[in-house]
């Protein structure tokens, strides 16, 4: 009856503990002045079902740093996500060994410079793909004026769960042939940060005033 009693007690502890959903990686791109344009994905010559796949708004396609990952870019109550993991896998089963910043690090800059996605500067993508790095079981997201590492088992507002949500539960096939669109010209590209840091110093009296 003792034995049943601790066994019980330890039971008990084991699921009543947080576990950690190592995942995949992820990043909400959600600071304010950052959009994203799915139509330069879907209005190209890229053919659906062969390059990229949409499911329930979300935009699927292979990785352009490792093509065995998935790429997911889709919308939710949080604001525009982006994720990479293997395909058809839960959070659960993302391998541990991928380095899963480099691989945010490649799609930010690939998206940013076929205008899927504006606003961002250098400074944005090196903070994220640095969270990333330095912290195992986490996406990324903007909170409280900060581009902020978030433990997978808790959302974005705040609230956590014992396990999960999964920052990577990628449950779609990889498509059969890799995405490739219209890349920015170097004169709209020389536009486009031009734009952005105009932006960045427009903003730099609020976040000032905040701080102090």
């Amino acid at each position: 009856m003792r034995a049943a009693f601790i066994l019980a007690l330890l039971l008990s502890a084991a699921f009543s503990s947080a576990c950690v959903v190592y995942g995949g990686g992820a990043v909400y791109l959600n600071r304010p002045n950052v959009t994203v344009n799915i139509s330069a994905i879907t209005a190209s010559n890229a053919t659906l079902g062969e390059n990229y796949t949409i499911s329930n708004g979300t935009v699927f396609y292979r990785s352009h740093h490792n093509d065995s990952l998935l790429i997911s870019l889709g919308r939710d109550s949080y604001g525009w996500l982006l994720r990479a993991g293997l395909p058809n896998a839960s959070a659960m089963e993302q391998p541990r060994d991928v380095n899963w910043s480099e691989v945010i690090w490649t799609e930010m800059d690939w998206l940013w410079s076929r205008k899927v996605i504006n606003g961002t500067n250098p400074g944005d993508v090196s903070q994220i793909v640095d969270l990333l790095a330095n912290n195992t079981g986490s996406y990324v997201a903007w909170k409280e004026e900060n581009w902020t590492a978030i433990p997978n088992n808790c959302f974005p507002d705040g609230n956590c769960v014992r396990c999960g949500p999964a920052d990577a539960n990628l449950n779609a096939s990889i498509p059969q042939y890799g995405l490739e669109i219209p890349e920015r010209t170097d004169d709209e590209k020389v536009e486009a940060c031009f734009t952005e840091f105009v932006l960045l110093l427009a903003a730099l009296p609020a976040f000032l005033l905040i701080r102090a």
